[in-house]
């Protein structure tokens, strides 16, 4: 007789002994590790300030993605690949819509007062959104937006983000509309029957990184002072005067993970934020 309780405890015996998913659900820790400190590093620097709308504040954003990653985690560790995906396009559209904030703020002079009419097409978005009624709002104008910004109009072209952004969408479009066969959950059994595991780990894994690098480069040609080091800050907590240059410290967990990562995007992208920032990756 079927029973589903042993059945799925089955299938995440399965995953919890294969190094493929093993080394997958590793990889997805460090991720939610990365975003949950950075989160933490970030609170307090990630207000924005809009015409109209006020204040606001990004923070909720990376911790919502932080949880998004946990889930994510979940899935996989039940192969739910399927499910996983459809997760990560929510994790890639959430980080990068925490970037458009910034990228609209940036041209917003909220010492001029408009009406909500007369908002532009970005500042209405970003209204809509505070008031829970943003509808129909497709990533690829959220990324044209970023890539629109001075700091970054060059890096997207340099490092081909947009061949790569335009690639993953449809991959990540595929699950979640589940267009095809493939693009649904299968359990542990089949997957390895179909040796399958090795491939589909490694290339979730690759998109996983891939979004998060990618994320962590641009967030940071936009607004650098969100990865500086506490150091700064704690000087003038106490009364004395930061060294010269502390400003451009980096936190420690965000130089390592770049580093490590970095390869997903390009070897020469930390020379490239030191570059263009003056931060001390």
């Amino acid at each position: 007789m079927f029973s589903p309780i042993n059945h799925f405890e089955i299938n995440r015996n399965g995953v919890s002994t294969n190094q493929d998913f093993i080394s997958l659900i590793e990889l997805l820790t460090q991720i939610r590790d990365f975003l949950n400190e950075l989160g933490y590093l970030a609170f307090g620097r990630d207000m924005s300030v809009f015409r109209q709308t006020g204040v606001v504040n990004g923070n909720m954003i990376l911790d919502s993605a932080t949880r998004t990653m946990e889930s994510i985690r979940f899935c996989c560790m039940n192969a739910n690949l399927a499910d996983a995906y459809s997760l990560l396009r929510k994790y890639r559209d959430d980080l990068f819509y925490y970037v458009y904030l910034f990228t609209v703020a940036d041209n917003s002079d909220f010492t001029q007062y408009v009406d909500v009419q007369q908002l532009n097409e970005d500042e209405k978005n970003i209204w809509d959104w505070v008031h829970n009624q943003q509808k129909d709002l497709h990533i690829g104008f959220v990324l044209k937006c970023i890539a629109s910004f001075p700091a970054a109009r060059k890096a997207v072209k340099e490092f081909q983000l947009k061949d790569s952004f335009d690639k993953l969408a449809d991959k990540l479009n595929n699950y979640v509309h589940s267009n095809g066969y493939r693009f649904y959950n299968e359990s542990y059994d089949r997957l390895d029957m179909k040796h399958k595991i090795k491939e589909e780990c490694k290339e979730f894994g690759e998109a996983a990184i891939f979004i998060t690098i990618s994320f962590l480069f641009l967030v940071v040609l936009i607004k650098p002072l969100l990865i500086m080091s506490s150091d700064y800050t704690d000087y003038l907590d106490v009364g004395d005067t930061p060294p010269d240059g502390s400003q451009y410290w980096v936190a420690p967990f965000v130089s390592d993970f770049l580093i490590n990562h970095k390869n997903v995007l390009d070897d020469k992208c930390d020379s490239y934020l030191r570059e263009k920032t003056g931060m001390q990756i």
